[in-house]
């Protein structure tokens, strides 16, 4: 993944669970920038917040459907 100012590759500086202290994402990475100093975390939704966006995808191309008919 390449920084968002520099574009830089970033770099990793690991991986930590975060199940216990927030439903909606159960883990956090984070990375950094060599080039420019940037700090980026990117958070993976949680099984629950998954299945959630499923249901809701099935539900709008459900209701895109019906209109279109």
């Amino acid at each position: 993944m390449n920084c968002w100012h520099c574009n830089t590759e970033l770099i990793w500086g690991g991986d930590h669970d975060i199940e216990e202290e927030n439903d909606t994402y159960s883990m956090v990475t984070n990375l950094s920038c060599p080039e420019c100093h940037s700090f980026v975390e990117v958070y993976y939704p949680s099984e629950e917040t998954l299945k959630e966006y499923k249901d809701y995808e099935k539900t709008i191309q459900k209701t895109k459907r019906k209109r279109n008919s």
